[in-house]
């Protein structure tokens, strides 16, 4: 019966001839489109295009496949977990013919990943221990190590493996019980082991205290002394420089002294000469010419008369004339009394 296969966007077409020479799988992958169909000469097969989600989970999501569960793994030391994951795959670009001639056909493929995701989680969580499982870093390594594990079984068979997602992990109740028993119990543990780590750290701290105090009055000790010493030098330096300070002082005023008794000295000389020499002009000037007349002033400015008595006869004594005369004055430009007048004089 003819016709024609459409092929989506978000679909992969693969062909199967059923007649003929090249009776089997198409060795080829078909895109968007339409295609002959002749049936019972050719059969086509169609596979999603796009990611896909495999839930290992204890509540799935609507659209997930309703048969998931939890992955039950045995840790390395016997205990049971329940392992809460989700995987993400596609068909390989260009094998899903392949895919087809390793599962088969309709979803096959996906009981194929599921239970390669079973034995990779197995084979890499049972690794480790019941508290292994608490770790992130170790539990990170096994996630790691399963998502290899299924890259290298499901790549030959024309599955992209995307990632492998570990959401939760769980235990039995009754070791649930078990290991918030040993919870306490390490935590007591480390409560006690924490107690007597303090107490070293307090001893170490105490010890700490004690050098340090030690220290500091050490070093209180040489700044004390240090102190000591700079304050005698400083002493020493000022009582020096007061020293140096008098002596100079001592000097200038010495020096000032004896400059003062040169001025002195050079004064009264001065002094002596100028009288001297106002003596001389003095005696020079007495006699000269009027000199006698100067000496009769000062006679007469020195006489001391409280009472005065003259003669009735004799001299002129109320002639001033007469009176100068008496007392040595002379007239200027006269000749003496002793003196014989010039020629032609009258």
């Amino acid at each position: 019966m003819g016709g024609c296969a459409r092929i989506k966007p978000d679909e992969i077409g693969v062909r199967t001839v059923n007649v003929g020479p090249n009776k089997g799988i198409a060795a080829r992958d078909y895109g968007p489109g339409l295609y002959r169909a002749v049936w019972p000469l050719d059969t086509w097969h169609k596979f999603p295009r796009t990611v896909q989600t495999l839930p290992f989970l204890k509540e799935s999501l609507p659209q997930a496949d309703s048969s998931s569960s939890p992955l039950l793994l045995t840790s390395a030391d016997g205990d049971r977990v329940l392992l809460d994951a989700e995987v993400f795959f596609r068909i390989a670009e260009d094998q899903a013919h392949r895919v087809l001639q390793d599962s088969g056909a309709g979803e096959k493929y996906k009981d194929v990943v599921r239970s390669s995701v079973i034995d990779a989680g197995r084979a890499a969580f049972g690794q480790l221990k019941t508290e292994d499982f608490y770790n992130p870093q170790r539990r990170e390594s096994a996630r790691l190590q399963a998502l290899g594990l299924l890259k290298e079984r499901l790549t030959p068979r024309g599955i992209e493996m995307i990632d492998f997602l570990v959401e939760s992990i769980a235990f039995t109740p009754e070791y649930e019980k078990l290991i918030k028993q040993k919870k306490v119990s390490d935590q007591m543990v480390l409560l006690e082991v924490s107690k007597a780590k303090a107490a070293e750290e307090k001893g170490k701290v105490d010890k700490i205290r004690a050098e340090t105090l030690a220290k500091l009055q050490k070093i209180q000790r040489e700044n004390e002394a240090e102190i000591l010493h700079l304050n005698t030098e400083t002493d020493m330096r000022i009582a020096a420089l007061k020293a140096q300070a008098e002596q100079y002082a001592a000097q200038r005023q010495a020096d000032a002294d004896l400059y003062q008794s040169r001025r002195v000295a050079e004064g009264q000389l001065l002094k002596k000469s100028a009288e001297a020499e106002g003596a001389q002009r003095m005696n020079r000037a007495l006699s000269g010419e009027g000199g006698n007349n100067v000496t009769a002033l000062e006679a007469a400015r020195n006489l001391q008369m409280n009472e005065v008595v003259f003669p009735s006869t004799g001299l002129d004594w109320f002639n001033p004339m007469e009176m100068a005369r008496r007392l040595g004055a002379e007239t200027i430009g006269e000749p003496a009394a002793d003196e014989p007048l010039p020629e032609g004089a009258p």
